[in-house]
Order: C-alpha cells, then sequence, then structure tokens
C-alpha cells in the first residue's frame, strides 16, 4: 500500500508507542496525556504522520501494522480509540472492527476508520460494522483533530452516564433497603406495649409509636407535629435548652414526669431515655410507662 504522500514505504516493526510524557522540574509534576489512541494501519508513513499530529496534541498514542496485533493489544490494553485503516492485507479494517465488536472487552471503544480518497469506501459497511466515523487520506490536521476530540468527547459522556446510572441503581437499591429496615423498626416499634417517642434536639417529636397515639388520644400525623413541651409541663419552651444539654450528658437515664393527653387528663409517666447522635444529628430515644394504663 502507499503512503500518505504516494510514495511506498518499507518494513516497519509490528508496534510502535508515542507517549506524552511532560514533567514539570519545579513541583515534579507528570502532566498526564488527554487520551490512548490506537492507531492500525500497514504503511509506516501513515503511521508516524498520524502519531506526530496526535502526540503533538496530547494524545498517547500506539501503532500497530496489522489486524491480528491490532486485536491482541486493544484487548491486552484497550485504548480511549481506534483509527483503523480499511485496506490492509489478511484482515482488512471491516473484519478488524466486527472482531472488536464482538468482544466484551473492546466493544465499546470508538473505532474512526481511515481511508484514501481514491479508495472504495463503503460507508453504510463502515458503520454497519460499528464504526463512527471516519477521515480520508492525505490527512487534515484539524479534522484529524475535530473528529478524535469529538467521538472521544462522546465516548466520556457516555462513561460517566453508565458510571451515573451505576451509582443510581446502587442508590436505588440502598435505599429501597433503608426503606425495608424503617418499616421493619417501625413495625416492630408499634408492637411494644410502652411509649416510644425520638426527640430532636428542637425538642421535636419526630417518632412516635402506636402505644403512644392510643394512650395520649393523638393521631400519629398529629404527634408529629408537635414538641416535647406540649405534651410535658415539665419541659417548658423557656428551660429546654439547658433541660437537654444536662439530659444528653447523661447520655441514658430514666426519670418521672406528667404528660398530658388530648382530652385534658394528666398521667404519671415513668420515662427511660438514651442519647444517639446519627447523620449528625442529636436525638433522644425515650420509652414512656403510664402505671394507670396498665
Amino acid at each position: 500500500m502507499t503512503g500518505a504522500n504516494g510514495n511506498v514505504s518499507g518494513s516497519a516493526p509490528e508496534f510502535f508507542s508515542d507517549k506524552l510524557v511532560l514533567i514539570n522540574m519545579d513541583n515534579h509534576q507528570v502532566q498526564l496525556p488527554k487520551a490512548n489512541i490506537l492507531v492500525v494501519d500497514d504503511t509506516p508513513d501513515n503511521l508516524r504522520l498520524l502519531s506526530a499530529m496526535l502526540t503533538q496534541l496530547g494524545y498517547e498514542i500506539r501503532r500497530v501494522i496489522n489486524g491480528p496485533t491490532a486485536l491482541k493489544t486493544a484487548q491486552a490494553a484497550p485504548p480511549d480509540l481506534i483509527l483503523l485503516d480499511i485496506m490492509m492485507p489478511e484482515m482488512n479494517g471491516y473484519e478488524v472492527c466486527q472482531h472488536l465488536k464482538a468482544s466484551e472487552i473492546t466493544r465499546d471503544i470508538p473505532v474512526i476508520f481511515i481511508s484514501a480518497l481514491d479508495e472504495v469506501f463503503d460507508k453504510v459497511k463502515a458503520f454497519a460494522v460499528g464504526g463512527v466515523d471516519y477521515i480520508t487520506k492525505p490527512f487534515s490536521e484539524e479534522e484529524v483533530f475535530a473528529r478524535v476530540e469529538n467521538n472521544l468527547t462522546i465516548r466520556r459522556l457516555q462513561k460517566q452516564l453508565t458510571e451515573q446510572n451505576v451509582l443510581l441503581q446502587q442508590e436505588i437499591s440502598d435505599r429501597q433497603k433503608a426503606e425495608s429496615a424503617l418499616r421493619l423498626s417501625q413495625f416492630y416499634l408499634d408492637k411494644f406495649r410502652d411509649s416510644i417517642f425520638f426527640i430532636n434536639s428542637n425538642a421535636q417529636l419526630v417518632y412516635v409509636n402506636e402505644a403512644a397515639c392510643q394512650i395520649l388520644g393523638y393521631s400519629r400525623k398529629e404527634l408529629l407535629t408537635m414538641t416535647v413541651h406540649d405534651i410535658d409541663p415539665n419541659f417548658p419552651a423557656e428551660t429546654w435548652h439547658s433541660q437537654w444539654q444536662e439530659l444528653r450528658q447523661k447520655d441514658s437515664s430514666s426519670f418521672e414526669s406528667i404528660h398530658l393527653t388530648q382530652d385534658g387528663r394528666h398521667l404519671n409517666v415513668k420515662i427511660s431515655f438514651s442519647y444517639l447522635e446519627f447523620k449528625e444529628q442529636e436525638y433522644l430515644c425515650t420509652s414512656a410507662y403510664y402505671p394507670s394504663t396498665h
């Protein structure tokens, strides 16, 4: 096959690599290449020209001169993109692309075909076997860069979407597990004969079980809009902050108090509590026993 400049080229090794590594001597930082590109062409002149173009633009380039070697190289260390000549002996570009797309390791790598203007180029077949784009010889640096960068951007976005979808599915699964655990916990707490209250640092009731609703005469929805001050006269809003600090320092303890019911009754109550922190929020978990109701 003739080279990019029309001259017949000599033989070349099967594999080359042009790796961009720029080192800042002041702070020893290494500038990594923008992407890893595998160039496949049986003409050494084309390989050298494309490598020179892409290396100076910041890409790391690997070069191979035939289809079988390209498949082995891509399987061993998948590149971010492949530039693939169509007219090659032994295995043409269409066949190489078909093999790439049949492998789970390489099927998602974007393939840009290379074709000379005077070669018969079947665009329909190129896209049918999995190609995403094509460039023609003689090469235009602007065209090569534009097509390479566009397809790398698309690939990066596809990978980001895939990763985000995996994370989203994991979040959904975790949320479903958490909701299931919450329902089980609520079912378990609702079976308690004693009343259970979870109270935050603002004195808000954030959880109550069924026993608390039945004894105090409020619905769960009503109680969750109320504060400790509404049901316990020994914890008025004016002194709540100091009382909260005292309770949280005890970590866990018990005491006696009075609770007010919805119909105005005063119930003596024995309260046991534990202090806990969850997701940077503070709570008192209290169990209330009403002797007169048992």
